[in-house]
């Protein structure tokens, strides 16, 4: 309980259970403005800033074959001189033995004639035979034992070429009965062994930076 007691300045002097209490105008507009306060800030709504990232496209380079040569055109690397000379196609073969050799059910056999030549005037290596390919459609075929009676065979080769040294030799594929020779392409990798690891015939990948080259085994 509060008692009003005597005047004193501006103001009252009240008495609250025994305790005064001096109330002034300043004091009682002080309190309206820390309430106001109170309730504004208690009822404003709280807004959170978000970032969305967008993903990032991951660009794909897709690297196509170089444009075929023509059977008995010349490609140097590094003064080694190759051309694919010729190709025949056959349905079997007689070995160095005397022996007939027959394709697997449905395939035939692919013949490249290569010519070899040592333009530098240091030796050169002869590449192996894994870095020779013959494309058709979505595969990449590789040479196989060969040895054709009356030819010489590519395996057979030694592993070097003199300065100005000369050398041919076949090799040996074994394509699809069904494919033409217009069908397939013929194609040297010195620095690998592999096209590439996948194919989207007739644009085929191939390593970045590998030197790649491609005849046609066919008009």
């Amino acid at each position: 309980m509060f008692h009003p007691g005597k005047r004193a300045g501006h103001g009252y002097v009240l008495e609250l259970d025994g305790f005064p209490m001096k109330i002034t105008s300043y004091i009682l507009f002080i309190g309206l403005l820390i309430l106001v306060g109170c309730s504004a800030t208690a009822n404003s709504p709280v807004t959170t800033a978000t970032t969305t990232v967008s993903p990032q496209s991951a660009a794909t380079e897709i690297r196509v074959l170089p444009t075929p040569a023509s059977p008995g055109d010349s490609i140097t690397w590094r003064n080694l001189q190759v051309t694919m000379q010729a190709t025949e196609v056959t349905e079997d073969y007689v070995t160095d033995y005397g022996s007939t050799r027959s394709p697997s059910p449905g395939q035939k056999f692919l013949w490249v004639h290569i010519q070899l030549k040592n333009a530098g005037q240091a030796q050169v290596d002869v590449p192996a035979a894994e870095h020779f390919s013959v494309l058709f459609a979505a595969a990449e075929l590789k040479p196989t034992y060969g040895h054709r009676q009356g030819f010489m065979d590519y395996t057979a080769l030694g592993p070097v070429l003199f300065p100005n040294q000369e050398l041919g030799a076949w090799l040996r594929f074994d394509i699809p009965s069904t494919a033409e020779l217009s069908d397939l392409r013929f194609v040297f990798l010195p620095e690998s062994s592999q096209v590439g690891t996948s194919f989207s015939s007739p644009d085929y990948p191939y390593a970045k930076d590998k030197a790649t080259y491609v005849w046609k085994c066919g008009p």
